[in-house]
């Protein structure tokens, strides 16, 4: 069988979506599928399969020239991985499943949706009421909806990778969320990566002692993140605890932060920091590469992720540092599955560095309450595994593939 997965860009160390789309592909590759990733940029120096279209956007002549190199290739499944951010918020790439069905010979179309709710269509004032009918109907009948118009009722195969989304999802149409499939994100690191094995080597290999308190986080160091939140969190656990330290291990630079925006807000971090009084306790480290991760990983003490909005499963660090054996403290708000406050992770309210002071604080004094979480959130995160997520998505190609129809351009 083959597939092509289509990102908007392939720029792993840049954007969350293209990073998962590299390790799925991966894994899919690991149990027999041909599969290859197209993108209009990015890394052609890619550890996978990867091929550039070339096009300078996606503009409907891109998906007509990537549906017919599907056609050539005698793909399969053409897998839409699909956040608004990753295709420049072009919804012209909503018409993809469209677009299929009047190319003979044109591969099913299967796509992920790993953003909802954040960006509806916005008809023109003039054409609102009529528009606004029109979309009503179209999400009650399961034939369209206004955030991807038909990315979910008109594709072959249609994924979620938390239970947030589905619930978005059904709200807004049951008939779209019945053709809806659950499959759940991997880690960004894998737990089995490299040397050093043990807390006490990664410790030394980074030059820390023993007994001194780390707390980590990890991922794209964004607004969105609570980082600011966490910085006067720790302010005050300094005073409590003088040894602490905290690594912001990950990069600003994104699709969703980009250039100037990107250098703008770290310039602000690294300010409050000095304000604050924590440049010593603090080490903003940058994007790091996956082995240099897994070591800080194995080094910390506690992972804290103080999400603005609250956590989900859709958080790829989460999933991580739960894989790790990580005690993890997080915000409450998503909905986290088997996840339990004070049995497998520790929750606070979003934005409130009291609160979130005050728990590490705890945290940080009892060492067996972070290895009875630890041990707990360990064997919930072991069921987020890459091999059982790629064999996941080659049962239900397999469940509703067709044959390919050979069509040539002669």
């Amino acid at each position: 069988m083959r597939v092509i997965h289509v990102v908007g860009h392939f720029t792993p160390a840049c954007c969350g979506v293209a990073h998962y789309t590299s390790r799925l592909v991966a894994a899919l590759i690991d149990t027999g599928l041909d599969v290859t990733i197209v993108s209009r940029s990015g890394n052609l120096a890619s550890s996978v399969p990867f091929y550039s279209l070339p096009t300078s956007a996606w503009s409907i002549s891109a998906l007509l020239s990537l549906l017919r190199l599907a056609r050539g290739w005698h793909v399969d499944w053409l897998h839409l991985q699909y956040a608004p951010g990753s295709f420049d918020h072009r919804r012209r790439v909503c018409l993809l499943p469209f677009l299929a069905k009047l190319i003979p010979g044109a591969p099913q179309i299967a796509v992920t949706i790993h953003e909802f709710g954040g960006w509806p269509w916005s008809p023109p004032a003039p054409l609102a009421p009529l528009a606004e009918r029109a979309l009503a109907a179209g999400e009650q009948t399961g034939r369209f909806d206004r955030e991807t118009l038909g990315l979910l009722g008109a594709s072959d195969l249609t994924i979620v990778t938390n239970p947030d989304h589905f619930a978005q999802v059904r709200a807004r149409s049951p008939r779209l969320a019945s053709r809806l499939q659950i499959i759940p994100i991997g880690p960004n690191v894998s737990p089995e990566l490299g040397l050093p094995t043990t807390r006490e080597q990664a410790r030394a290999a980074l030059g820390i002692s023993a007994d001194r308190f780390v707390a980590i986080f990890f991922g794209f160091v964004h607004p969105v993140k609570g980082i600011e939140t966490l910085l006067l969190a720790m302010h005050s656990l300094r005073k409590a605890r003088p040894d602490a330290l905290l690594w912001l291990v990950g990069g600003t630079e994104s699709l969703a932060l980009r250039g100037s925006e990107a250098q703008a807000y770290e310039e602000k971090i690294c300010r409050m920091i000095g304000e604050l009084g924590l440049a010593d306790a603090v080490d903003l480290t940058g994007f790091l590469a996956d082995h240099e991760v897994a070591m800080r990983l194995r080094a910390a003490d506690l992972a804290v992720l103080p999400f603005n909005r609250g956590a989900t499963l859709k958080s790829g660090t989460l999933i991580t540092c739960l894989g790790f054996g990580l005690p993890v403290l997080t915000t409450a708000g998503g909905d986290l599955g088997d996840l339990r406050h004070a049995e497998s992770t520790w929750l606070v309210p979003p934005r409130d560095s009291n609160a979130l002071a005050k728990a590490m604080y705890q945290l940080a004094s009892v060492e067996e309450v972070r290895q009875r979480i630890a041990a707990a959130g360990q064997t919930i995160g072991a069921r987020y595994r890459w091999p059982m997520i790629a064999q996941q998505h080659r049962e239900l190609y397999e469940a509703t593939n067709r044959p390919v129809a050979v069509v040539t351009d002669g």
